[in-house]
């Protein structure tokens, strides 16, 4: 016979473990699979914005920031999901590539950051998951 754990996970404090818990039914297992998930689509994204502001491409890099924005929020990252809200502004007034390279290049340890946050989380769900 199993030993039933005391043990609770607890969500690192930068995610809104409410809204997680709450939106995914308390179910750990679907809030890792959005996390590897969402990580790929981020990272995957995220990796291209460079190109497209040297290449001058600046509304589709806009338009590439809308499209992940949400992610982050269903993350539960509110604070990485208003921060490409304002990416978003900044890239809506067709800025210069040398003003577009600079945002980038100021944002990339953030954006870097969240993925890392959102990386290590599921990795903790999934040794949790394991006991």
């Amino acid at each position: 016979m199993q030993a039933i754990s005391d043990t609770v996970f607890q969500l690192s404090s930068q995610f809104d473990s409410m809204f997680l818990l709450d939106m995914h039914d308390n179910d750990l297992a679907a809030i890792s699979d959005i996390f590897l998930t969402s990580h790929q689509q981020l990272s995957e994204e995220t990796a291209r914005y460079a190109w497209l502001a040297e290449n001058g491409e600046i509304t589709e890099l806009k338009r590439r920031v809308h499209l992940v924005k949400p992610l982050w929020g269903y993350c539960g990252l509110s604070e990485f999901q208003t921060r490409f809200q304002e990416m978003e502004n900044f890239f809506s007034t067709n800025p210069s590539i040398n003003d577009s390279l600079i945002r980038l290049e100021t944002e990339n340890p953030f954006i870097l950051e969240g993925l890392e946050l959102i990386k290590k989380e599921a990795n903790k769900i999934q040794e949790f998951l394991k006991q």
